[in-house]
């Protein structure tokens, strides 16, 4: 007992507690993106007939897709758990320091591994496939009257109900597809929205309702081309960014670029947007803005 007792203190605590709540969190991870997956399966299931009728390519791609990634991850974790488990023979701090090195190593390249799994099952399912299960009636012919506005003047309550519909499509759209800015030229040839029969003037209508919603805005007022939608607001993404600065240790000042390449969801916001999000962390004394000599800014969280 003594002797195991002193093979436990050789293995220092905080090293342990971290590897264990990283542990943790993965295992976190792992089950929601399981979830997904369980989601996705169930939603291919209910709208087979749908997709089959609508789609003009074969959807066999997405039919047989390989989770094998997903198991192999869980296994690894198994691993890693027996590695903190069981008791280390530990015979001098170059032999523990090893080990250590080899759960971290493993820690870090299985977060790589569900990130890509998460991005891998998302890109499965397209926006308009979700659309689908979201608004069936985009794709009922008994609702075909919906791709033509109604005459504002003969029918007004028609027309409001028409772009209140409609901008619940148009702003789901935008969140299941990650964009924060919508260009109308390219909503033109996308689905649901190909389908209007004065597709330029309908998108834009949608796209009035939701600034008036105050869900959206035009990046240029004028040539009205480019739509910014805040399917989440500014201190939401505030609050996203924060944690993933706090949960990997960032210290120093994070530059713009590094926000875009950690490839999340708030990777894709304007750089405006960013900008904003920076000086709302400052405000909420979260973090610091710093701006660099070429006039760029960038944001030091404060980890407390």
């Amino acid at each position: 007992m003594e002797r195991q007792r002193i093979r436990e203190e050789e293995i220092p605590k905080k090293v342990r507690e971290e590897s264990e709540k990283k542990l943790e969190e993965l295992r976190k991870e792992l089950a929601e993106l399981r979830e997904r997956k369980k989601q996705k399966e169930s939603m291919e299931k209910q709208a087979s007939e749908i997709v089959a009728a609508i789609q003009e390519k074969e959807v066999s791609e997405t039919e047989d897709t390989d989770y094998t990634g997903i198991n192999d991850i869980e296994a690894r974790l198994d691993n890693i758990d027996k590695y903190l488990l069981k008791q280390f023979d530990v015979t001098d701090q170059k032999t523990y320091a090893q080990h250590a090195e080899y759960i971290e190593s493993e820690l870090q390249s299985l977060e790589e591994e569900i990130i890509e799994q998460k991005g891998h099952i998302e890109k499965e399912v397209s926006p308009f496939e979700i659309i689908l299960q979201e608004y069936p009636w985009v794709e009922e012919k008994r609702f075909e009257y919906m791709y033509t506005i109604p005459d504002k003047k003969k029918h007004p309550n028609d027309f409001e109900s028409w772009k209140i519909e409609w901008a619940k499509v148009l702003f789901d759209y935008a969140k299941y597809a990650i964009l924060h800015i919508l260009y109308i030229r390219k909503l033109n040839s996308e689905k649901p929205f190909s389908k209007f029969t004065n597709r330029e003037s309908s998108i834009k209508e949608i796209a009035e309702e939701l600034i008036e919603q105050k869900l959206a805005k035009w990046i240029n007022k004028k040539k009205k081309e480019k739509l910014r939608v805040y399917w989440k607001t500014l201190e939401g993404w505030a609050k996203e960014l924060y944690n993933w600065a706090y949960d990997l240790g960032k210290l120093e000042p994070i530059m713009i670029y590094e926000i875009v390449e950690a490839k999340m969801e708030f990777s894709t916001l304007p750089k405006e947007d960013l900008e904003e999000v920076f000086k709302i962390l400052a405000k909420g004394k979260r973090a610091s803005v710093i701006k660099l000599d070429d006039g760029q800014l960038a944001v030091k969280i404060k980890l407390d």
